[in-house]
């Protein structure tokens, strides 16, 4: 039976199923940290269960960039990962009760809403370059967002361009709020990568 350690240099290799059983062995503690961690505010929005599974697909996504090392190191690194879940849940949990019910829907979205998205994505659609470099950024958004996961971007297009509560999104989706909260964040990370520098998508002219 292999050790711990190898198991984690063969997840590390890409080996799925060592790390299936790396996270299972490691799951119950997880479970306490995170437990211990999550709001008794949201109990019917978010769940250790909802918080867990985003981190595991997070592990298997991010596996190869893991750096292994003495000690605890991987129980370590998926406790930053399950925080990390668990506070852009309940951050998203909260401005969706103070705003949540005054989103306006916008079916294939608004421009206010790509430049509501590109901001959150460090860059601007209001430079002194005018319409053409709005329509030059929104177009280099749709293409940066059709390159996401079919799920993560269904989730960004309802939920930052068309502006649908996260109720009705997680409805669609077939997921907790809790878990949709987390996929957005997951997305909106993913979509930063792949659009690097946003301001970069603007012309001079």
């Amino acid at each position: 039976m292999a050790t711990e350690d190898e198991l984690l240099q063969q997840a590390c290799d890409g080996d799925e199923k060592a790390l299936g059983k790396l996270l299972d062995l490691h799951t119950p503690e997880l479970r306490r940290v995170v437990a211990r961690k999550l709001s008794t505010k949201w109990p019917s929005l978010l769940s250790d269960e909802d918080v867990l599974q985003e981190t595991f697909t997070d592990a298997f996504l991010d596996i190869r960039q893991f750096k292994p090392g003495p000690g605890s190191v991987f129980l370590a690194w998926l406790t930053t990962l399950a925080t990390r879940n668990l506070f852009d849940a309940i951050r998203m949990l909260e401005a969706d009760k103070r705003g949540g019910n005054m989103r306006r829907v916008t079916p294939g979205g608004s421009d206010e809403s790509y430049a509501g998205l590109m901001e959150k994505l460090g860059g601007t659609v209001t430079s002194p370059s005018g319409r053409a470099a709005r329509d030059e950024a929104k177009a280099a958004l749709d293409q940066a967002i059709s390159k996401l996961p079919d799920h993560y971007c269904r989730v960004v297009r309802m939920y930052d361009l068309e502006e649908r509560p996260l109720e009705e999104v997680a409805a669609v989706m077939g997921r907790s709020r809790g878990a949709t909260a987390i996929i957005r964040h997951r997305a909106i990370r993913m979509l930063e990568e792949i659009m690097g520098t946003a301001s970069r998508y603007l012309s001079d002219r």
